[in-house]
């Protein structure tokens, strides 16, 4: 089985040997002039097509900004109004926590907690605006408002106990 590569490639080389037509290089290059002009024209059907696809563009921006906003959904807007009391409420009892904590490690704790819960309700709130009929995500979302505001209350709660007791030393 074993050859040499050598005299495979000789036969083939014979093989390849023979004369072209005499007008071949004529035609190559007849063929060749066809192909530039070919492309030229092709070169100008690209502008025209690039600008069609911009008015296109253009065209279907303007009818999708020119027409009328579709009624919100009802859900939507009773979840935002009591996302909106919820937040007002989590901010205020957030900045009472502040002013009375005097541990900052409990703060920072607490603060830590609260963000986990944020990161939390942010990705349920992506949810809820890709299926806004969905209950169950409306009510994952009323939850963590909930959980959120019940932590603070609680944390405010423990610093009024903290604050009663006489402190020994």
């Amino acid at each position: 089985m074993k050859r040499d590569i050598r005299e495979l490639f000789k036969n083939e080389v014979e093989d390849t040997k023979h004369e072209l037509p005499r007008n071949h290089r004529e035609e190559f290059l007849a063929k060749l002039n066809s192909e530039k002009s070919n492309e030229s024209n092709k070169s100008n059907y690209l502008f025209l097509r690039i600008a069609a696809v911009v008015v296109i563009a253009l065209t279907v921006g303007f009818f999708t900004l020119q027409k009328p906003e579709a009624e919100e959904n009802p859900l939507v807007a009773q979840v935002a109004q009591v996302e909106k009391e919820y937040l007002a409420n989590i901010e205020t009892e957030w900045q009472n926590f502040k002013a009375i904590a005097t541990d900052s490690v409990l703060v920072k704790r607490y603060e830590k907690r609260l963000l986990d819960l944020d990161e939390d309700y942010k990705e349920i709130s992506i949810a809820f605006k890709n299926d806004t009929n969905n209950i169950a995500v409306v009510e994952m979302l009323i939850q963590n408002l909930q959980t959120r505001l019940q932590l603070l209350k609680d944390i405010q709660e423990h610093i009024k106990i903290l604050n009663q007791k006489p402190r020994t030393l």
